[in-house]
């Protein structure tokens, strides 16, 4: 009777430590997820429910090994603007490197789709009836809803690439909007297009630095009649602050501007338009934090070095790939040990990574992008040179007597350049009578001979270069962009 009783307490001992880890397995597995539309993220640090598309804990089964040392994005959202025409092209290469590691985000474009089991919101489902009837801006979109085939084949019909870029401007403001509706309580907002690329690790640490609850607009600065609006492609950030004043205060505001949208050039100038009018938030400049160029057009130099960089734009899916494994094995711990996580990526970082082992004195064939001086002969009357290529030629009584040989040849081209200092010349390029200078040095593409067969050839005043990065030493100061946070709070 004594040994039956051992062997129940034991049988029961088993079944309720059985029981007990099965609990603990299912809600590991089932702790953070939550409906798709549902709103998670809490300022007041209470544990939440995070629809996680890739877990970053070792222990979950759905671990992957990639998301190893990522950092904490639970109070920044991102949301990524696309078109249907290009979106099958972009996404699948987005969802499988930049939003890999991500718990949440919003992807938007001009028609509801679903790539890989991800849900793309259509942007412009709320824009106005009377904005769009009779309007040829909406020709893309109409075309799109009617096609009963894949889109790819309905586009022959039109000119996605022109229609797409007439479309696009009416997204931004809505984007915004329903943004905020589906996800109201997170920090920070970031906008990107879907061919843009976002350093995580780096983007957390600079927004570990500011206030969100201050209105706050960034971004990479472009001028348009003379009105300053963050450029799109490079990406800009938004605050709860900025976002709350600017949706939350006001509701429809999307449709407030559907009209008006009609006569402006871009999305991205209008949204900044509408942030400064009706929530009096300015776009502060962070560029080059925030960047429009990606690492084969940077261009390295005292603009360019001891600066991180968060966000980069204009990458193909193979550059995207690349530039996302490099810095997942950055990740990697090196000798038993994590890398440093307090050092950003900096642009000095990449110049090593990219430019640094392809650097030589010349390419033929090659467009570095040297473009902040010209020298043309501008009597040459076999020559059309455009005005604004004459509005960047030096003057003659400026030059030095190699400057005003450097449009004869690739030759006098080098030699001019190397004639002067650092702060006007790292790098050249030269055509048939006009020779072009920058203060940076990039690496640049290949390019095709033009339609009378003359061909580009680029150069790099190596020497200086290297002279330039031995002086620069290990960036002992950082050069993070100067933010005003301290005047334009909400709360």
């Amino acid at each position: 009777m004594r040994s039956l009783s051992r062997r129940s307490l034991i049988l029961l001992a088993a079944t309720s430590l059985s029981l007990f880890l099965l609990l603990i397995a299912s809600s590991q597995r089932m702790d953070g997820w939550s409906a798709f539309d549902q709103a998670y993220f809490h300022r007041d640090g209470a544990k939440n429910n995070k629809p996680k598309a890739n877990s970053t804990d070792p222990t979950r089964p759905d671990h992957d090994r990639h998301c190893d040392n990522f950092p904490d994005t639970s109070n920044i959202l991102l949301v990524m603007k696309t078109g249907a025409s290009e979106s099958y092209a972009r996404i699948p290469t987005q969802l499988l490197t930049v939003l890999k590691c991500v718990p949440d985000f919003l992807i938007f474009s001009d028609m509801d789709q679903e790539i890989a089991g991800y849900r793309i919101h259509d942007s412009l489902s709320t824009v106005l009836e009377s904005a769009k009837a009779g309007n040829s801006d909406f020709d893309l979109y109409r075309r799109q809803k009617a096609c009963i085939v894949n889109q790819e084949d309905c586009n022959k019909l039109g000119s996605p690439a022109k229609e797409g870029w007439n479309l696009d401007k009416y997204k931004n403001i809505h984007m915004a909007e329903k943004t905020y509706h589906m996800r109201p309580d997170y920090d920070w907002y970031v906008f990107v297009d879907a061919d843009s690329y976002v350093l995580w690790p780096n983007l957390v640490m600079w927004l570990k630095q500011l206030n969100p609850m201050k209105k706050l607009y960034l971004g990479s600065v472009a001028l348009l009649g003379g009105f300053n609006f963050g450029h799109g492609g490079s990406g800009y950030v938004v605050s709860q602050g900025a976002m709350a004043d600017f949706v939350g205060k006001h509701p429809g505001i999307g449709n407030q501007w559907d009209i008006k949208v009609k006569s402006e050039c871009c999305g991205d100038y209008v949204f900044a338009r509408a942030m400064k009018e009706v929530a009096g938030t300015p776009v502060q400049q962070v560029w080059p934090t925030i960047n429009g160029e990606k690492y084969a057009t940077l261009p390295f130099g005292f603009s360019h070095w001891c600066h991180p960089i968060v966000t980069m734009h204009h990458l193909n899916s193979e550059e995207i790939n690349d530039f996302w494994a490099w810095e997942r094995d950055l990740a990697k711990p090196r000798n038993g040990s994590l890398p440093d996580s307090s050092r950003p990526l900096l642009i000095k970082d990449i110049y090593h990574r990219y430019l640094e082992p392809r650097l030589q004195e010349s390419r033929i064939d090659w467009d570095n992008r040297a473009n902040d001086r010209y020298y043309l002969d501008a009597t040459d009357e076999t020559q059309s040179w455009e005005d604004w290529q004459k509005d960047k030629t030096k003057k003659a009584e400026d030059m030095n007597e190699l400057e005003k040989k450097a449009h004869l040849s690739f030759k006098d081209c080098a030699a001019a350049c190397e004639s002067l200092p650092a702060e006007e010349c790292f790098s050249y390029r030269y055509m048939p009578g006009i020779c072009m200078t920058a203060k940076a040095f990039t690496l640049g593409k290949p390019i095709k001979k033009d339609d009378d067969g003359n061909r580009m050839m680029s150069g790099w005043d190596v020497k200086k270069i290297k002279k330039f990065v031995a002086e620069q030493g290990g960036c002992t100061e950082i050069h993070w962009p100067k933010v005003n946070d301290k005047d334009n709070g909400l709360w």
